[in-house]
């Protein structure tokens, strides 16, 4: 029988207070520290340990490229689509200074079903969120319609057999943290059966 693991009371209170950040700026973790986020974020459940994902670190200059793939979407979805929507459109890969994009890489296997190879993928998204957080940087998940494009998936080189399950910025808070709301647990959770 293993031993039990030792309770950590204030790594659950951390957990209580995060939340999703919108506006980040530099700086992102460094290379040393985004290591340990990542090996960390591993840890997720994983059945059969198939390891049904890969991830993309987008920071710098190649954000400019990221944001030329949300603009080539853009483009093939709105022909008609205006210069000011295309600005934005490509600022959206600089709204923080580090990018990860989460790709759930599906393996065939009897007992695994695609979506829990999704389902899997979204733990270690989730776990890079919370293991930032703990190191003192703040995320926010976002797909949009660009996580389900042929255009910008092809230009991150997505296979067919794969999915964006989402980009993670990270960086820096560029505004005062707000406490999160509180999420009440009965609308949520129930006994069962009732």
């Amino acid at each position: 029988m293993s031993k039990a693991v030792p309770p950590n009371p204030e790594a659950l209170l951390h957990m209580l207070t995060r939340r999703s950040v919108p506006r980040l700026q530099d700086p992102a973790p460094c290379e040393d520290v985004l290591n340990k986020i990542l090996s960390a974020a591993l840890r997720s459940p994983d059945h059969m340990h198939l390891r049904p994902w890969r991830f993309l670190k987008i920071s710098g200059n190649n954000r400019f490229h990221l944001g030329n793939l949300f603009v080539k979407h853009e483009k093939c979805r709105n022909r008609d689509a205006k210069q000011e929507l295309l600005e934005h459109t490509k600022k959206k890969a600089l709204r923080a200074p580090l990018i990860i994009v989460g790709i759930s890489s599906y393996k065939e296997h009897p007992k695994v079903p695609k979506i829990e190879q999704s389902v899997s993928t979204g733990g270690v998204i989730n776990n890079i969120g919370l293991a930032a957080y703990f190191s003192g940087f703040a995320t926010i998940w976002r797909t949009g319609t660009y996580a389900y494009s042929d255009v910008v998936k092809n230009g991150l080189g997505v296979a067919e057999k794969e999915d964006i399950i989402g980009f993670l910025y990270i960086g820096t808070p560029s505004t005062q943290d707000i406490r999160p709301l509180e999420v009440p647990l009965g609308n949520y959770i129930a006994p069962w059966p009732n």
